[in-house]
């Protein structure tokens, strides 16, 4: 009787591929620092003399 049985194997899925990793995004408070530190460095440049006058 097991002669007349047929078997089937499950088919090997291929695992998928990962997707391309995400830039991690930047906080919201990222811009205000850089803008804070340009605006030292100006007054800085300034305070130094670097701007003429």
């Amino acid at each position: 009787m097991s002669d007349n049985v047929v078997k089937f194997r499950r088919i090997e899925k291929k695992p998928e591929p990962k997707p391309p990793g995400k830039k991690p995004e930047l906080p919201g408070w990222v811009p205000f620092v850089v803008l804070v530190v340009v605006a030292v460095a100006i007054y800085g440049a300034r305070q130094a003399g670097f701007f003429g006058g």
